[in-house]
């Protein structure tokens, strides 16, 4: 308790301290807070993004066989059309994973984050690298006995998705998945070229 009244008490203390801008758009501040990042917009309300290592306990975080089992099931839909299966990269991983942790934990489902980030910033603040062009898929299920095939399913039946997984110019992917103590299931893959 006394915790979460230092954190309030802290946030009121930083935002008396940001000026006031003349109507000119909001203009983000970010600090660092206990390994996590606080930001604060001029005339929003603060939000926390959260790294992958501090995410909630509600969030299951081994969910690497999922991940593999789904791009196993993937590739080989590609491969049935004559495409060659994409590649693993941890990296894309990492900006997966974050995207779909933070859905499960904040309870939203959206390409856009809590921080107002996509994709493409999502990797570029993780340093990711060079990449030529960057795409991304999610899903969200829960209930099923395999929910890993279901949102393949989903995903090949939706015509914007499977266009994005059947792409041949993208050569690189990874599937991040983050699962809720409900039985939620939060998919984001991410594909670069």
């Amino acid at each position: 308790m006394k915790r979460t009244y230092l954190f309030l008490l802290f946030i009121a203390a930083f935002a008396a301290y940001v000026p006031a801008q003349n109507n000119a758009p909001a203009k983000p501040v970010a600090i660092r807070v206990g390994g996590g990042e606080f930001r604060a917009d001029v005339d929003s309300r603060p939000r926390v993004v959260v790294p992958v290592a501090m995410v909630a306990s509600s969030v299951f975080k081994n969910s690497a066989p999922f991940e593999r089992t789904a791009l196993e099931l993937l590739n080989a839909k590609r491969e049935e059309r004559g495409l060659k299966p994409l590649s693993w990269n941890n990296k894309l991983l990492s900006v997966a994973r974050l995207h779909s942790q933070n859905m499960a934990e904040y309870d939203f489902f959206s390409h856009k984050g809590i921080d107002g980030k996509y994709v493409s910033d999502r990797a570029d603040s993780m340093n990711i690298g060079d990449w030529e062009s960057i795409g991304e898929n999610i899903a969200f299920n829960r209930g099923f006995d395999d929910p890993v095939a279901k949102a393949v399913k989903l995903w090949l039946s939706s015509p914007s998705h499977f266009n994005n997984i059947m792409n041949p110019m993208w050569k690189e992917t990874a599937i991040g998945i983050a699962i809720r103590e409900d039985g939620s299931y939060y998919f984001t893959q991410v594909f670069t070229r």
